[in-house]
């Protein structure tokens, strides 16, 4: 389908890319400062990805998450730019060298991404001599899910730890009770500007978060008086969150409202 969208804010470039444009986690945006790129984006957009990454010499990537939509292009990067370094969270180590599980609806959407060898890093990144991020452990939504802060810009790269204030579906693998810990610590941060790799650029971005937040404490409150109630979790879902979409029976309900919320039962471990 090709770039869906060219992001420039400040010195920060990105693009929007993805096969289906219909929804925004459907599609996902890589970001880059100078020579240092965040996220490489889908496998099955590596053309529209190698286009833009040619426009300036790549020097490091750093990827956010494991998630094929965010790391997908490593190998494509390390084929043309050998001397960059690709770095990840330890956690993202194995999965991205060994490979992970992929669902059907996953390979259609964004491809299968080829194995590869990444850098673990934990500390900060130097974008460039006047500029150095901090890199937060941020889990929930993945175990290795890691935001890139740049304090002196009040900017926050925050991957998948943001895409809405008020989300309704769940992945079968994420961890919203982690999650919310995770916000917890970045709000503790100085930042307004988010640059989320769904939503984009997010300029009252801390306002969202703590809106991300707050929804998500009511959430599990409400579920837990509702399950006192005697409700189960089908009738909570409807009354909570909706009817289950057209999205849930294409992913076999991998990705669901009623993932959501069983994970915040009262009994879930």
């Amino acid at each position: 389908m090709g770039i869906l969208q060219r992001i420039e804010y400040k010195d920060v470039e990105g693009i929007r890319v993805g096969r289906f444009a219909s929804r925004i986690n459907t599609t996902c945006i890589l970001y880059r400062i100078d020579g240092t790129v965040i996220d490489t984006g889908p496998p099955n957009q590596w053309r529209w990805v190698r286009q833009f990454l040619h426009e300036k010499d790549v020097r490091q990537v750093f990827i956010t998450h494991h998630h094929e939509d965010h790391s997908g292009n490593g190998a494509n990067i390390h084929r043309e730019w050998a001397a960059a370094a690709i770095q990840a969270h330890p956690d993202a180590l194995p999965l991205l060298q060994q490979g992970y599980h992929l669902h059907l609806y996953r390979q259609i959407i964004w491809g299968r991404p080829d194995h590869y060898t990444i850098e673990p890093v934990t500390g900060g990144l130097s974008i460039r001599n006047d500029l150095r991020a901090e890199l937060v452990h941020a889990p929930g939504h993945s175990t290795d899910m890691t935001c890139v802060y740049l304090p002196e810009r009040g900017w926050l790269f925050t991957g998948d730890l943001y895409i809405a204030s008020r989300p309704k579906f769940l992945r079968r693998d994420e961890n919203p009770r982690q999650e919310i810990e995770s916000l917890r610590t970045v709000l503790k941060l100085d930042f307004q500007t988010v640059f989320c790799a769904h939503r984009g650029v997010v300029q009252n971005g801390r306002q969202a978060l703590q809106d991300k937040l707050e929804f998500l404490l009511d959430l599990q409150q409400n579920v837990h008086e509702l399950a006192r109630q005697g409700l189960s979790p089908k009738e909570v879902t409807q009354r909570l969150l909706g009817r289950e979409e057209l999205l849930s029976w294409m992913t076999f309900f991998h990705f669901s409202k009623r993932n959501l919320i069983q994970t915040f039962w009262p009994d879930h471990a």
